[in-house]
């Protein structure tokens, strides 16, 4: 499965199973964020999967594929995401933060990652860390979120998780 799809679906997707055996998973984003949905599209393409970009809203976009194989590996990853992660090699780890990133990120003069599992954070955390990023963890309300502020750190994460959609349009 591709770690990118599965950080994109871990931050902003859904899943749902109906009574009549239909297993459906969704990714959500605002429009300003299509170029998320169209990766993302792209990606379940190329799973051979039978995919439905469609409005949800005026400003709200939907990625959607019907799929019991999808819906039980989303299921599966998302009952423990950090076991997940930790079990991801050093690339797959980059792909999945980029993904996980454009779902759960905000980019200005700073990135931040927020989240509610601060355990999924700290090991990101550690992950980035490890790779030369300067970060730390801040509560923002019930959620938590990985804040990095330096631009070098920002440099180096821009570089090492260059998939990532929000991070490509940040000028260097």
């Amino acid at each position: 499965m591709n770690a990118y799809l599965i950080g994109l679906l871990i931050g902003d997707g859904s899943r749902y199973s109906s009574k009549n055996g239909r297993y459906m998973v969704w990714l959500d984003q605002n429009i300003r964020n299509i170029k998320i949905l169209e990766k993302a599209k792209a990606i379940l393409e190329k799973l051979g999967l039978n995919v439905f970009l469609y409005s949800v809203s005026n400003n709200k976009k939907r990625v959607l594929v019907y799929s019991k194989k999808l819906f039980l590996y989303f299921n599966k990853v998302a009952e423990n995401p950090t076991n997940f992660f930790i079990s991801l090699s050093e690339n797959e780890k980059k792909e999945f933060i980029a993904g996980f990133l454009d779902a759960e990120g905000t980019v200005t003069d700073r990135v931040v990652i927020y989240n509610s599992n601060k355990e999924l954070l700290e090991v990101i955390k550690t992950f980035l860390q490890n790779n030369g990023v300067s970060c730390n963890i801040y509560r923002f309300g019930k959620i938590y979120g990985i804040q990095i502020y330096k631009k070098s750190s920002i440099l180096i994460l821009k570089k090492m998780i260059r998939h990532s959609v929000k991070l490509s349009s940040l000028s260097s």
